[in-house]
């Protein structure tokens, strides 16, 4: 059985379209059941969101890297 854990460290790969049509259908019924995974991926969405919209520049990959990890530092404390 997959965890929440796998899940959130495939979200953003999902977000950016980066994975296989089943691997997203299988994170979408996740996110589906798992109310608060869906409520991390809506804030992952809308961050990034706001960042295409209002960013001049593109978030260097580093950036996205320590975001990222600190997404997922902040999901593994949230599920203990």
């Amino acid at each position: 059985m997959k965890t929440c854990k796998y899940y959130f460290e495939k979200i953003s790969e999902y977000l950016d379209g980066e994975l296989d049509g089943q691997a997203c259908h299988e994170i979408e019924a996740h996110l589906k059941e798992c109310p608060e995974c869906g409520r991390c991926a809506d804030s992952l969405k809308k961050t990034i969101q706001l960042c295409r919209e209002t960013a001049k520049e593109k978030v260097p990959s580093e950036m996205r890297v320590r975001l990222k990890l600190a997404l997922q530092e902040c999901l593994q404390k949230q599920l203990g």
